[in-house]
This record gives C-alpha cells, structure tokens and sequence, in this order.
C-alpha cells in the first residue's frame, strides 16, 4: 500500500477511536459504579430496603449510560446515571428502615475501585468482569444483585447492538447517496463527473447531500436540463411539448403548402422527417455550449423556441418538384350508332413529388462545426441509456396514462413511407406499416414492456391478443382517448387496418393513424360506420 494512503487511514483510524473512546469510558464507569454497589447489596449490615435502593440505582446507573452510550454521546451517559442516581437516592431515603427504628444508617464507604486489564476483544465487558452469579463472588446467592448483573451483562450487549445499527444505517445512506450522485454525474459534462469523483470520498451524508444539490445544479444548467423541459415551468412560456407540437403544425403546413402552391393530377411522398429526440439533443447542446450565449435548456422563451426552429428545420428539408409526363388516355365513346368505339388521346400528366430530407445528429454535428467535446456531449445525449428520460420529456411517458401515446402519435405526424416504423419492427424493407406504427408509438410509451399494448405488425394478431386479454370492444362502444381502432374495410370479420383514437365527441371517432395514404396523419369517422371492426381498450 502506498505509504501516503496508509497514513491516512491510520490518521482516519484513529480520530474514529478518539470519537469512541470518551463514550467507552462513560460506560465503564458506570461498570464499575455498578460494580461497588452490587457489592454493597451483600453488606448484612444493610437493611432490606437499603439493599433494594441500592439494586434499583445500580440497574438504572448501568442501564441509562448503556443506552446513552449507544448513540456516542458522553455527556448524556454522564447525565443519565447522575439523574438515575439521584432518584434511587431519593427512594432510600424515603425507605422502611426510617420508620422501623427511626435510625439513619450511614452508606458504607465504597470500597478502593482496582484497575483491571482486560485482554483483547474484551474492552467493553472489562468492566463488568466481576459482576455475575458464581459463588465466591460479591452478591453470590442474592437474588437482587444477580438479577442487577444479568441485567447489566444485557444492556453491555444491547449496547454493543444498538450502536451497530445506526452504524449500519447510516452507512446505508452513505451508500445511497454516493449512488444517486453518481448518476447525476454521469448525465453531467466531463467537469461535472470530475467533481463527482473528487467528492466521493467526502464522509458522512451532509457532505453526500451538497454533492448532490451540486450537481443537481450543475446538470440542470447544462445540455442534460433537457430532461427536465418536459413540463410547465411556470414561468409564462410555454412547454417544450407544446413547442414540439407547434413545431410538427409547421411541418404539416409546409406540406400542405407545397400541394397547394404546384398544381398536380397526383401526388407522390417519400422519406421522414428527424426524430424529435436527435434534433432536441443538437438543440440542447448548442444551446448550452455558444462561447458567445450560453443558454439553459430548461425554459422555452422566445429566444429559444427560435433556436429549437432553427435547429429543426436545418435538419429537415422539404424537396419538391413536378414532373410532366405525356400519357396516352383510351376511350370508350359511343359513335352514335349504339356501338362503343375507342379513341386513344395524348394528355399531360403533372406528378407532384414531396420527399421528406433530415440530417442525422451527427450530420447536424458536422453542418455546427460542433468541437469534440461537443460532440462527445451530444453522443452522451443520445446513448440508450436516457431512452426513458427522452420518453418522459416528449411524451410524458413517466406515468401510466392514455395520453402519452397520442402524444407520441401526433409527433409522428407528417412522416411518409413507415421506414422508421417497419424498420424497427425488424423488416429489411417496406410491408403495410399500420401496426407496426401503432407497436412503435406503444413501445415509445414503455407500454409493450409493461404488457399493456402488445407488438404486432399483423392486425388480426392485434385484435386476438385484445380479445384473449378480455380487452376487446365491438363497434357501438364509445372509444376513449388512446384506445386501438382496428378498421374492417371489406367486411369480411378480418381486420385490414389499425389506428389510435385521438378523442371521440360522442359520434364521430378522431383518429391518428400510420400508413394512411403512406403517411402518418389524421382522420375521423362516425361512430357507428361500418368500416370500424372494433376497439382494443388498453388498461392504462
């Protein structure tokens, strides 16, 4: 071992003893008190009554310094067997010998207290060596004294006992507090779990509690405060989550827009925007970064929701164009003599082409000229690790509640193909994505985990686990906000496709839904349409 680090635990060694030792004494003491009066019992000069007071004030001198002792504190030992002291002294004055002969009989001197050692692992019954029950013995064959010393013998170990569990739990804190400033440190920046380390040694749980207010501080004021954005701050602006959403609103009228500003016979989408998670994580980490700005992550004021605008839509593009295309159209037209003749004609087709482009975060990095410690923030950010942390922050997926699945629905909104979707379901290339959307969105939620939405890309799957889980619902039920809609579009008793109610008024049913014109978005439908098989009724 290192010499430094030996010195310093002999150093730390010993202020511990130091500590106990003045406690150790105080109990001795009352030991050896207990001791003299013990002996003082068997004096046939006393009379019974003495002889009971004197038993009385032994047990409680011994007791009460036991018990004080436990919780290492000399002084209240000291107190408690001086006030034990004084009420035995009290009841032997107010004993029957005053009244039997009216004589006041002297205590005995105590006699000369002689030091023992005791030999080692035996410290603390030292004092209680000669106190017992075998003939020869000071108090042999007096019940009184031997009841005093078995008392006595049992406070010394309860003693012993007692002082271990505050110990114990104390240590138990210790332990709890180191870890949970652990993980705060790991969420902070390189500084943050430097601090960590370098307080980790710091005893006792106070030191532990400032650690981690420290560091709860340090973490809000850094990229991680994003984790704690997720709700009202009370400070006037709104939510993140209600940014988020304002934010996807744009995206969808930016597509509506582009429809509406190209003239087309048809339309043709392709690609998906970023995940809100990478895009709030390039966000957060700019944000608290700029040399020039530092911000928080925490509050959404004007200045911010204009950065997270930025960001976004620097990771998003929209790419639009129209292709004409000469298509040669056949007729059947009646050539007035009751036959049908066809006629072939040349026309122009406009095709309008919407391809949703976004930049990973590492592209986003790179576009930033983000430093590497920068960058080693943002991959931080994004390990799996926080993927509970980001649910709650987007979704508020921290509880069990049937909104944060349309929450995490209508964040998907605007997204065209389903490859974010089937691709994590573990298809190599596009299927009909609807309930893999659905499985996605759950999953987002933490809810297949828990066993409350299961994982199907099939919907008749979907519908069954439902069934078999005494969940189902038939057409007629009014759904309830972020039930499973399953669609029964021919009529036959299988399901062919699968949404999420996003609320119902009573009689008509509004919907999110995946693969819906190869997109995410919205929809409704009365509430006793035909085309609805019927309804998975979750146990949120």
């Amino acid at each position: 071992m290192d010499r430094t680090i030996k010195t310093r635990t002999v150093a730390r060694d010993v202020k511990t003893l130091n500590r106990r030792m003045p406690a150790t004494r105080a109990l001795k003491a009352a030991g050896r008190e207990a001791k003299d009066e013990i002996k003082s019992i068997a004096n046939p000069a006393r009379t019974p009554d003495e002889r009971q007071g004197a038993s009385i004030w032994a047990e409680s001198r011994v007791e009460s310094a036991a018990v004080a002792t436990a919780h290492g504190t000399t002084k209240a030992a000291t107190s408690a067997g001086r006030r034990a002291k004084e009420d035995a002294v009290k009841r032997m004055r107010r004993g029957a010998h005053k009244k039997a002969d009216g004589r006041t009989k002297e205590r005995p001197a105590k006699p000369k207290r002689s030091v023992r050692t005791a030999p080692k692992g035996t410290k603390r019954m030292a004092s209680f060596s000669a106190v017992g029950t075998d003939a020869g013995k000071p108090g042999a064959g007096n019940p009184g004294a031997q009841a005093v010393a078995a008392r006595a013998r049992k406070a010394s170990f309860d003693t012993r006992s007692g002082a271990a569990i505050p110990k114990r739990a104390a240590a138990s804190r210790r332990r709890a507090a180191k870890r949970a400033a652990r993980s705060f440190a790991r969420m902070a920046a390189a500084s943050a779990r430097s601090l960590a380390a370098a307080l980790a040694g710091v005893g006792g749980l106070s030191a532990s509690v400032v650690v981690i207010v420290c560091l709860v501080g340090l973490v809000t004021a850094s990229a991680f405060g994003i984790f704690f954005a997720g709700g009202d701050m009370g400070d006037g602006n709104p939510t993140l989550r209600q940014v988020v959403a304002e934010i996807d609103a744009e995206h969808t009228a930016r597509i509506e827009e582009a429809k509406a500003a190209n003239p087309h016979d048809e339309v043709v989408m392709a690609g998906s925007k970023v995940a809100w998670k990478e895009a709030l994580a390039v966000f957060a980490t700019r944000a608290t970064t700029d040399p020039q700005n530092p911000l928080d992550a925490i509050t959404m004021d004007a200045q911010r929701q204009a950065l997270l605008r930025e960001v976004y839509w620097s990771m998003n593009q929209l790419i639009v164009r129209v292709e004409e295309r000469a298509v040669v159209e056949v007729v059947l037209e009646d050539d007035g003599q009751g036959n049908l003749v066809e006629t072939s004609a040349e026309t122009t087709k406009k095709t309008l082409f919407i391809e949703l482009v976004c930049k990973s975060a590492d592209e986003a990095a790179a576009g930033y000229g983000f430093t590497s410690e920068q960058a080693d923030l943002l991959r931080q950010l994004l390990d799996t690790r926080y993927d509970s942390a980001w649910r709650t922050v987007l979704y508020g997926a921290g509880r069990l509640d049937s909104g944060d699945i349309v929450e995490a629905a209508a964040s998907q909104i605007g997204n065209v193909g389903g490859q974010p979707y089937w691709s994590w379901y573990g298809f190599e290339s596009r299927v009909e994505w609807c309930a893999c959307f659905v499985s996605w969105c759950a999953n987002e939620c933490g809810y297949i985990e828990q066993g409350i939405v299961p994982k199907f890309s099939y919907c008749p799957t979907g519908v069954q686990w439902f069934k078999d889980a005494g969940r189902w619902q038939d057409r007629g039920y009014t759904p309830q906000p972020g039930d499973i809609i399953f669609f029964d579009w021919g009529g036959d008793g299988t399901s062919d496709h699968v949404g999420i109610v996003e609320s119902c008024d009573g009689s008509t049913v509004y919907t999110i839904e995946g693969n819906s014109g190869d997109a995410c978005q919205r929809s409704s439908y009365s509430i006793g349409s035909a085309s609805i098989m019927g309804y998975g009724a979750p146990l949120y």
